[in-house]
Parts: C-alpha cells; sequence; structure tokens
C-alpha cells in the first residue's frame, strides 16, 4: 500500500529525529512496568529492541528480575514465534535482529509489547510492513492484551487500515499511557 510506505519513510524520520533517549526509555519503561495488566501478567512477549525504536532492555531486565516468564520474537520464515527467553545468549536474526535460541512457545504469552513506527487515535499501528505480528495475533494472540511502544511523537492521526490489521489495546509513549475501550476483538 503506497500511503502506508510513504507514511513509514516519513515516520522512520521522525523516530530518527527523538532527542533525549535515555530520559524518554526511562519513562516508556517506568510506565510499562507500572501498568497492572503487566505487574499481574505471569508472561510478557517483548520486543528486541532495534536501531531507533525505544529501548526495551530495562523493560526485559526488570521482567527478569520479578520472574515473569519472558518470550522474544523469532522470525522463522513468513511466521513469528515466541521464545523463552531467560538471559541466554542471542543469535542474529532475521532483518539483523537479535533473536532467541530454543524451542517456540505453544500458545501465546498474556501480555505483548509490541514495536511500531507510529500509533493512531484508533489503535491502530503502523508496522515495517512484514505483517508478522499480525499473522502472531490472529493465529496465537487474540485473547492476549497488546500494548504498542513508542515515542510520543510517533502518535499521529489516523493510520491507513487493513482488514487484518490486529488493535492495541493499550499505547505507552514517554509523556502517557492511552488505553483503548474494548468495544470489539481483532
Amino acid at each position: 500500500m503506497k500511503d502506508k510506505r510513504e507514511l513509514r519513510r516519513r515516520m522512520k524520520a521522525v523516530r530518527a529525529k527523538i532527542a533525549e533517549r535515555d530520559a524518554a526509555d526511562a519513562a516508556i519503561c517506568a510506565a510499562v512496568l507500572a501498568m497492572p495488566e503487566v505487574a499481574e501478567a505471569e508472561s510478557v512477549f517483548v520486543y528486541k529492541s532495534f536501531g531507533t525504536e525505544a529501548d526495551t532492555g530495562g523493560i526485559i531486565a526488570a521482567l527478569l528480575r520479578a520472574g515473569k516468564a519472558v518470550y522474544l520474537p523469532r522470525v522463522n520464515g513468513a511466521e513469528m514465534c515466541a521464545v523463552r527467553y531467560t538471559g541466554q545468549a542471542l543469535a542474529c536474526g532475521a532483518y539483523g535482529i537479535e533473536e532467541p535460541c530454543g524451542a517456540p512457545f505453544a500458545g501465546c504469552p498474556q501480555v505483548c509489547l509490541t514495536p511500531l513506527l507510529a500509533a493512531d487515535e484508533d489503535f491502530r499501528r503502523l508496522g515495517y510492513g512484514g505483517g508478522y505480528y499480525d499473522r502472531y495475533f490472529a493465529r496465537e494472540g487474540r485473547a492476549a492484551y497488546k500494548i504498542g511502544i513508542c515515542y510520543d511523537r510517533q502518535r499521529i492521526k489516523s493510520i491507513p487500515a487493513e482488514e487484518h490489521d490486529a488493535l492495541l489495546d493499550a499505547v505507552v509513549t514517554d509523556k502517557r499511557v492511552l488505553r483503548r475501550e474494548k468495544t470489539e476483538e481483532r
């Protein structure tokens, strides 16, 4: 979709210009960890941040210290799976992103933290265009609480939607936590 390609290009540029990243990342980490959905969850799926994405290293470390079952994504061809992460070494996987080795988790953790380039007022996320998270949620994660993580400047009014796009339940930025009222399941 041409509109999404152009929007991805623009939002990558916006994210690359975020200033004071350490403070913004710390604010995101604190907000995520303070959410009751995360605090009460036994299992959490977290993306391994890459490039200019909001850093998830502090979130992962805190979840492990709290004794949570932490899962990271691994790409296998056109699909993504969750693999338990306990602090083991990671291997360079698809797109140059570090991924865990080990057996895939059959199911979906209770909470899923997702990367994004933009989030809109209707809790749609603009991903990177591969559809990995949308397919994963359709296959394994319909019941998971889906949280998008981004810098506040990555929030926009509207993202072009497609039928298969999974909605987020919450968006956490360095400035706020936004929650979607559950009126439909996707």
